[in-house]
Parts: structure tokens; sequence; C-alpha cells
């Protein structure tokens, strides 16, 4: 089977690719099609984050897994990821600028129209010189924080603490 997958770039412009991959290759070969397909530095190292219907940040699946049995995204295949309708992925690339990506399939194919996978058949939007500014938080560090973004919106003001005349 071929996987019809759809690449969202997060940014505030539509920037997307559709890749046709084979549903037996692996992560590790779907982060290169991206890669490629979006002209991404190829010596940053990235990460696939399973998601859901909301986009929520699920479990990791690093290129290098840092941590003794630790899956690594070549060992997991496309279509173990994509068996039912609710999984999403998402990708992040270069873990200083953050260039981040949902991915969802758009359907399975019985065959491509391009003879060599993975292949980009569809790339629209440019990609901007810089990566978006992104607020890259998982759901363990919220329950730790659960105030975080109301105390961002009061550091604004640290500005004023240093005002000593009433």
């Amino acid at each position: 089977m071929i996987a019809h997958l759809r690449i969202i770039l997060d940014h505030n412009s539509d920037i997307f690719r559709d890749i046709h991959i084979n549903s037996n290759n692996t992560l590790e070969q779907l982060h290169h099609a991206i890669v490629s397909a979006f002209k991404l530095n190829k010596e940053e190292m990235a990460a696939f984050y399973l998601s859901n219907q909301k986009w929520e940040q699920g479990e990791e699946i690093p290129l290098i897994g840092m941590e003794e049995g630790s899956y690594e995204m070549k060992d997991i295949i496309i279509g173990s990821i994509f068996n039912n309708e609710d999984t999403r992925l998402m990708y992040v690339q270069d873990f200083l600028t953050i260039w981040r990506f949902m991915i969802e399939v758009e359907e399975f194919l019985e065959t491509s129209t391009k003879e060599e996978l993975p292949a980009t058949t569809l790339s629209f939007g440019e990609m901007p010189n810089e990566a978006p500014k992104v607020q890259f938080v998982s759901e363990e560090q919220k329950e730790h924080d659960p105030y975080g973004d109301i105390l961002d919106d009061f550091n604004e003001f640290e500005q004023f603490n240093e005002f000593n005349e009433y």
C-alpha cells in the first residue's frame, strides 16, 4: 500500500507538501523525504511525536534514541503508525530553530503516479527563511506548572520592578 501523506508546516502561511511513501517504509525514510521536500538541513536532529485529532503531543520517536531500549525512527513502520483514523504525527526538525510539521494520511492507495518512492506529489507555498516561534510544551510540563501561561503574561511587567520612585 502507498500512504498519501499531507505534511503541513506550522506557520501562519499555507505551506504544505503531499508525499507518497510505501506504508512498509520506516519513519526514518519518511524523515528523509520530509527533509528533501521542504529543503531542510540534513544534518539536524529530528523527532516524530504521536498525535491525535486535536494535535496533542504524545510519545516521542527520535531519529536517534538517547536511552537504551528506546524506539528510533528506523524501528517504526509507517503502516503501523497510521492504523486508525485518529492517528496523526507531529514532526520537529532542528531543535534550536524548531521547524514543526503536522502529518496526516489523506488516503491509502494501491499504486502511485510516481515510479520511485518516496515522492513529493504536491508542493504548495514557499518555505520561509526563518522558523516561526513555537512554544513546545508537553502535557507533563503543563501538569507540573498549571499557571505557566498566566505567569508568562506577568513577566512582561518585569521592567517596572526596577522603578523605585513612587
